[in-house]
C-alpha cells in the first residue's frame, strides 16, 4: 500500500485531530507523550512500522490510538503530518538521527542573501558575489587521482546539501574535504571589480548521510544527501552564507511548490562545459545558467520508475543545461521580491550529451524532502 493510500486510511479513521496542529518541521507531542518533530509518515520509521503492523493485525492493542494521537495536521493533499519522537527519528541505513529538538531551530535566521542583484545568464561566468553558499566536494575513486567530484550548497554552518549518487557504494568514493567559499579554482584569493573574497575553506567531512531509501525502488530514487562538516564553516558577509530551504513556500517564498512550473531558476556549478561526453572540460570559474522549470516529454521519460511524481523537478530544454560534475549542485529560485534565494532542486540526472535542444535534466525536489532534512540535522 502506498503512503498516500495509507494516509487515507488514517484520515478516514480519525474523528478529530487530537495532536498539536503543528506545522511541517515544527515541535509537537506524539501519541506516547514524547516530544517530536512534525513530519510526513514516510519520514518516520517507527510510525511507518506501527501503521504496517495495524494493516497486518500485528499491532499492540493501543496501536491505533498512538497513531491517531500522533497526527499533527493535514497537508493540502489530505496527507497527515505525524509527530515523530525526536529520540527515535531518522533510523535506517546511514540516515542519521534527529535529536536535539526541531530541525527548524537549526536553520539559520538569515539565509539566501547575496551581495549582487544583477547576474549574467546563459552559461556564463558567475560574478564573485552571486552564490555564496556554493560548495565543492573533493575526493577520488580508487586508482584515480583526486578531483572535484560533485557540488553542493551550505544550508547551515555544519551541513552541505548534495546528491546521494555522488557517494554510490559501487564507486567506492573517498571524500577528502568540502570546499566552501570558492569561485575561481586557480587563485587562492578571488577578486573582481576591486572586491576580494577571503580564502576558501577546506573542511573535512565528519559524516555522509545518504537518504535511507536512496536507490529504492528505482536506481536514482531519493537522490539526496547531507554532509556533516567536522567543524563549522566560517560565514562572511556576501562571501560565505547559507542558502534558504523551502520549508514553508507559501509563507517564505511567496508561492507554493505547484507554482514552480513555468518559473525560471538558476543552476550553478563547476561541471563540464563541453557537449562531448568523452571530453569533459572543467571550467576555472563558477558557472551559472538560467533554466525554465517545466515537464517536457524527455523529462517524463527520465521520470519512469519514480513512484512519486513530486519527488523530482525538470528544468532546461533550450540548449542550456547542467552537466557532468554539476551533480549535487543547486537549482535556485528567488522569492517574489528577489531578496532571498531558495534551493528547490539538486542536480541529479541528465542526458548523455549535455545541452542538446529538447532535452532536460532531472533535479531532486528539495521541498519534497524537507521533512527528512529537518529530522536529520543535529546540533
Amino acid at each position: 500500500m502506498g503512503y498516500v493510500s495509507v494516509a487515507a486510511v488514517v484520515v478516514a479513521a480519525m474523528a478529530t485531530l487530537v495532536s498539536c496542529q503543528a506545522r511541517l518541521g515544527g515541535s509537537c507531542v506524539d501519541g506516547n507523550g514524547q516530544a517530536g518533530t512534525c513530519v510526513t509518515i514516510r519520514s518516520c520509521p517507527p510510525l511507518r512500522e506501527l501503521l504496517q503492523a495495524l494493516i497486518t493485525n500485528t499491532a499492540p492493542p493501543n496501536g491505533f490510538q498512538i497513531l491517531r494521537e500522533s497526527v499533527c495536521s493535514l497537508q493540502r493533499n489530505s496527507e497527515p503530518l505525524m509527530c515523530c519522537a525526536d529520540s527515535r527519528t531518522g533510523g535506517g541505513g546511514s540516515g542519521g538521527g534527529g535529536g536535539g529538538g526541531s530541525g527548524i531551530d537549526l536553520l539559520p535566521k538569515q539565509c539566501g542573501v547575496t551581495g549582487l542583484v544583477d547576474r549574467i545568464i546563459d552559461g556564463e561566468d558567475a560574478p564573485l558575489l552571486a552564490w555564496p553558499w556554493m560548495a565543492l566536494i573533493r575526493g577520488r575513486v580508487p586508482g584515480q587521482p583526486n578531483t572535484w567530484i560533485c557540488g553542493g550548497v551550505l544550508i547551515n554552518t555544519r551541513y552541505v546539501l548534495t546528491a546521494a549518487h555522488c557517494f554510490k557504494s559501487s564507486l567506492r568514493v573517498q571524500v577528502e574535504f568540502v570546499r566552501i567559499g570558492e569561485h575561481t579554482l586557480s587563485t587562492a584569493v578571488d577578486c573582481q571589480l576591486g572586491v576580494c573574497s577571503p580564502p576558501a575553506q577546506d573542511i573535512v567531512v565528519e559524516q555522509i548521510i545518504q537518504h535511507p531509501e536512496y536507490e529504492s525502488p528505482c536506481k536514482e530514487c531519493n537522490d539526496i544527501a547531507l554532509l556533516r562538516l567536522s567543524r563549522p564553516a566560517q560565514l562572511h558577509t556576501f562571501h560565505v552564507a547559507p542558502i534558504c530551504l523551502p520549508v514553508d513556500p507559501p509563507n517564505d517564498m511567496g508561492f507554493s511548490e505547484a507554482e514552480f512550473q513555468g518559473k525560471f531558476a538558476y543552476a550553478a556549478g563547476w561541471g563540464s562545459t563541453s557537449r562531448n561526453p568523452l571530453r569533459p572540460t572543467t571550467p576555472n570559474v563558477l558557472q551559472q545558467v538560467l533554466l525554465p522549470i517545466h515537464e517536457g516529454d524527455f523529462c517524463r521519460r527520465l521520470k519512469n520508475g519514480y513512484p512519486n511524481n513530486r519527488s523530482t523537478l525538470c528544468a532546461g530544454g533550450e540548449g542550456k543545461d547542467t552537466c557532468k560534475g554539476d551533480s549535487g549542485g543547486p537549482l535556485m529560485l528567488g522569492n517574489r521580491f528577489e531578496t532571498k534565494r531558495f534551493v528547490v532542486g539538486i542536480t541529479s540526472l541528465g542526458p548523455t550529451v549535455c545541452g542538446r535542444q529538447s532535452t532536460q535534466a532531472l533535479y531532486t525536489n528539495v521541498h519534497f524532502y524537507v521533512p527528512w532534512i529537518l529530522q536529520t540535522l543535529r546540533p
